[in-house]
């Protein structure tokens, strides 16, 4: 980590790398916290949000060379050769172009930072992806209008709750063997096998195997 980015470094950069240790340990802990890097082991392993982040971000403020001349500078100034305020007035101008260059982030960068959504399965009209939602298992393509709602009235009357295991079996298998099933016309409780009939409507159907 200390020698990062070295060749392209002035000599006279803290070690030629990004800056001192104590700094380079601050800026670590950032980026562990924030996501961007995980630790393995005695390596520091990027992850997708961080690989992510350095796309998206400009050239100049990824590469370890900023930090190495900024180090020069502040050198020239301990020096007196550069004043303080010429330092700032520099770190001013550049950040005021960046601003103005990159004012917003592509549409395509932006598709990098959308959260991932979860999947239970392919959906068995399309054979796309079924997402995961608060109230449904609804599929990917809204123009397939394939759904199966987690209120589902045919699980309420029978005492289950529609889990995502019960959802993932019936997509992938068509059917799933179920424990504690309550009998519409007894009330007693019965293990059943629950067979999921899609007739391609608007309402998803499911029965009993019998």
């Amino acid at each position: 980590m200390e020698n990062a980015g070295k060749e392209d470094m002035p000599d006279e950069a803290e070690r030629k790398g990004l800056g001192p240790p104590a700094t380079r340990a601050a800026i670590i802990e950032k980026l562990v916290s924030g996501g961007f890097v995980e630790r393995k082991g005695k390596n520091l392993i990027p992850t997708k949000a961080g690989v992510n982040l350095v796309t998206v971000l400009p050239e100049l403020l990824t590469s370890p060379k900023l930090t190495a001349d900024w180090e020069q500078r502040l050198n020239e100034v301990a020096k007196g050769q550069v004043s303080p305020e010429d330092f700032m007035d520099g770190i001013e101008a550049m950040a005021a172009e960046l601003v103005r260059k990159y004012s917003h982030i592509s549409e395509d960068g932006q598709k990098l930072f959308q959260p991932e959504k979860e999947t239970v399965g392919l959906c068995p009209r399309c054979g796309k992806p079924l997402y995961v939602g608060k109230k449904n298992f609804a599929c990917s393509d809204r123009a397939c209008q394939f759904v199966m709602w987690k209120n589902d009235r045919f699980f309420e009357q029978r005492g289950k709750v529609f889990t995502f295991k019960i959802a993932a079996a019936l997509l992938k298998d068509g059917k799933t063997k179920v424990k504690g099933l309550r009998s519409l016309r007894t009330g007693k409780t019965y293990d059943g096998t629950i067979v999921l009939a899609d007739t391609g409507g608007k309402y998803v159907n499911y029965r009993i195997e019998k």
